[in-house]
């Protein structure tokens, strides 16, 4: 048995398994999720069956136990108001807007420094707590505290007037950048694109998230699915960065838009799966690599913005199949393809099959009207 038919055949034991410790299914798919990335970046890739399903029990065992021991942490002290503090500010209240020149601190930062600096006045850990996670002696933590706060304090002071544009994060893979930044600095936002494997992690002072599409397809293995014939190159680690950040995003009611693939890895989050080749599955009456109609949902955000049945252009041959839990379509091509996904509940989480930094054709265009929401929202 492959390393990848292990994997898919452990998905329903490991969700049990996780449910049985933490006690809520969402949180079990969360851990499976993650159990499952981290089998892909680090597994026994080569060892035999019964050592590969120990090691995912293990894993997600451990990612449990480590879920409930968060629960437990005492109260705590919000970063931006420790970081605060420290620079000798002023914080109003604990939902106060942050100071950008405080986001734009933090980013400056290494991720390691971030990281400690979030145990320390994030999650309230004291010294010794740091060190016993991050394998260290109570002294080298304090050492490594101190060091990461003075950087960011340093960054804070060189800080000149803040720029009050809304901050939106954009992940791409290989993809050229130059669309989607010129259509989301149009609409008023300060555009910090990132690449890179681990760049889905990195949204310290972010205001908004924008999953750009892909060249490669999402790997099936991701909704449990074996790979057929049709599937082209995927990226694995670049589309379970972006599951990370859709995840941490949306934990954070931080407002989010997929688009093309983003859409379709917002839909497996939630525990979709995909059409692998919508030829294969029947859809071949409508080009999906050309430009058409869609018919938005009454009621939902996409109707509100977008009107009944806006113009839109598509280039994918891969789309949502099953509809992940909890989600709701909001716009439909004219074959029945869902095009566009929204999660309720969120102040704005959107996904859409096609591609809006395509569709600009005027001031009132499709496209503008979806970047100045985005804005708009990020600024909320």
């Amino acid at each position: 048995m492959t390393f990848d038919a292990i994997l898919t055949e452990q998905t329903g034991p490991l969700t049990r398994r996780l449910m049985r410790i933490v006690g809520d299914r969402e949180t079990a798919e969360d851990l499976r999720q993650e159990t499952l990335a981290r089998a892909w970046r680090r597994g026994p890739r080569d060892a035999q069956a019964p050592v590969v399903r120990a090691w995912l029990h293990r894993t997600a065992t451990n990612l449990a136990l480590d879920e409930l021991r968060r629960r437990k942490r005492r109260d705590h002290v919000p970063l931006h108001a420790g970081m605060a503090a420290d620079a000798g500010l002023a914080v109003a209240a604990p939902d106060a807007p942050r100071d950008p020149r405080l986001r734009d601190a933090l980013a400056r930062l290494t991720a390691h420094q971030r990281l400690v600096l979030l145990l320390r006045f994030e999650a309230g850990l004291s010294l010794r707590e740091v060190g016993e996670l991050l394998d260290l002696s109570e002294d080298a933590a304090r050492k490594r505290v101190a060091r990461a706060r003075s950087v960011f304090l340093e960054a804070y002071a060189e800080a000149g007037a803040p720029d009050t544009r809304p901050t939106v994060v954009l992940l791409l893979g290989r993809e050229e950048p130059g669309p989607y930044e010129r259509w989301l600095t149009a609409a008023g936002a300060r555009v910090r694109t990132l690449t890179g494997a681990h760049a889905g992690l990195d949204l310290a002072g972010a205001d908004a998230l924008v999953l750009g599409g892909s060249e490669t397809d999402i790997h099936p293995g991701l909704y449990g699915e074996e790979v057929s014939e049709h599937v082209r190159h995927t990226d694995l680690t670049r589309h379970l960065r972006d599951l990370s950040a859709l995840r941490q995003a949306l934990a954070t009611d931080l407002p989010v838009l997929g688009i093309c693939s983003g859409a379709q890895l917002l839909n497996v989050l939630h525990g979709g799966t995909l059409h692998q080749d919508l030829p294969a599955s029947g859809y071949d009456a409508l080009d999906h690599r050309d430009a058409h109609d869609v018919a938005t949902t009454d009621g939902t955000l996409a109707r509100r913005l977008l009107g009944p049945a806006p113009d839109v252009v598509s280039e994918h041959h891969q789309a949502v199949k099953r509809l992940g839990r909890g989600l709701r379509v909001t716009t439909t091509a004219p074959d029945g393809l869902f095009e566009g996904l929204e999660v309720p509940g969120h102040r704005f989480a959107l996904g859409v099959q096609w591609h809006p930094e395509r569709c600009q054709d005027g001031a009132d265009g499709v496209g503008r009207r979806m970047a100045d929401a985005l804005v708009e929202a990020a600024t909320a």
